[in-house]
């Protein structure tokens, strides 16, 4: 059987495609490039970031004195009020140096007694300093008296301030010394956002300007605030330069944020509105000049135009278009 009436059908096949696509090709050609309408709109520049939420005040629990933990009365994420127990220090040795102050205050006046019965109502010069000696050491006894018994009510160790425990860092049997922190509490109601501005974007922030950003924790929503503090030193970490930047604002209701949550942040630097907006992707740039193409009636012409603001993918038209033309729109 020969193969010749197949090959004819192949060849007829491959020409009604050819001849389809040339259908097509014109058609299009005559449809014209796609445009765009030149409209006004409003265009914001914003940078992007991260940052952390930090308790705004954060409170450092600490000790008057310096004692072995016996009980600690609180963990992390309990909500105290002032003078609640956070933590208990050992009080015996506390109450042994009562007694042997009480011990001393006793036996002081007892001296001071004694002293003032020698010499009656003439004393000696003698007589009379040993009375004085006598009565500065009781003096100094009655004050160790009311340091140990101060000391002891300081082995409660009481929460400053009403607040939540962000953290613990001491136990049951540690010793611990004066000064040394136990608890951080805060006030999760009053958090602030702390935000890293690489030192390549400074030029463009300063405080006042609005932010808005969004937590993991709720990702489609989103809390605004405005940016307050730009710290003056720069931190370098990983070859990479930042300054920290901090945002006050206000939760929403029905957020519970807390401490250490992490954040995307947008920075508005900048924001025009009613402006003349064009798709960037629509520019042609030949030096330092900026072209778009004009679509008249079917009729392409090459304009020059001055551009302002880019966000987004979009560019503000700052001369050489005006509302309601239509410029050629590239992919």
């Amino acid at each position: 059987m020969s193969n010749r009436p197949r090959r004819v059908l192949v060849a007829a096949a491959v020409a009604i495609v050819v001849v389809v696509a040339a259908v097509l090709a014109i058609l299009a050609g005559r449809r014209g490039p796609e445009t765009v309408v030149v409209e006004r709109g409003s265009l914001e520049a914003t940078i992007q970031t991260v940052g952390h939420l930090a308790a705004r005040n954060t409170i450092s629990v600490r000790p008057a004195v310096s004692g072995q933990v016996s009980l600690v009365a609180v963990t992390p994420g309990e909500r105290v009020v002032a003078g609640d127990v956070i933590a208990e220090l050992d009080q015996q040795p506390f109450r042994d140096a009562i007694t042997h102050a009480d011990q001393q205050v006793t036996i002081a006046e007892s001296a001071l007694n004694s002293a003032e019965q020698q010499g009656g109502s003439e004393p000696s010069p003698a007589q009379l300093a040993a009375r004085l000696t006598a009565n500065e050491n009781l003096r100094a006894a009655r004050q160790a008296l009311d340091t140990a018994s101060a000391s002891l009510v300081s082995t409660l160790i009481l929460a400053p301030a009403d607040g939540t425990v962000l953290s613990v860092s001491t136990a049951a049997g540690v010793p611990l010394a004066q000064g040394t922190d136990v608890a951080e509490i805060a006030n999760l109601l009053d958090l602030q956002l702390q935000v890293d501005v690489d030192e390549i974007d400074l030029p463009h922030v300063s405080t006042g300007m609005a932010v808005s950003f969004t937590v993991d924790a709720y990702p489609g929503q989103t809390v605004d605030g405005t940016l307050s503090q730009i710290s003056p030193a720069a931190v370098t970490s990983g070859g990479t330069t930042t300054f920290l930047a901090v945002v006050t604002f206000k939760p929403p209701s029905g957020l519970v944020l807390r401490p250490g949550m992490s954040a995307n942040v947008s920075i508005k630097t900048a924001v025009r509105n009613g402006v003349l907006l064009i798709p960037e992707s629509a520019l042609r740039t030949v030096g330092q000049r900026t072209f778009v193409t004009v679509v008249t009636d079917g009729n392409t012409q090459q304009r020059e135009i001055m551009v302002g603001l880019r966000s987004g993918g979009m560019v503000e038209v700052a001369s050489g278009l005006s509302a309601g033309e239509r410029i050629a729109a590239h992919p």
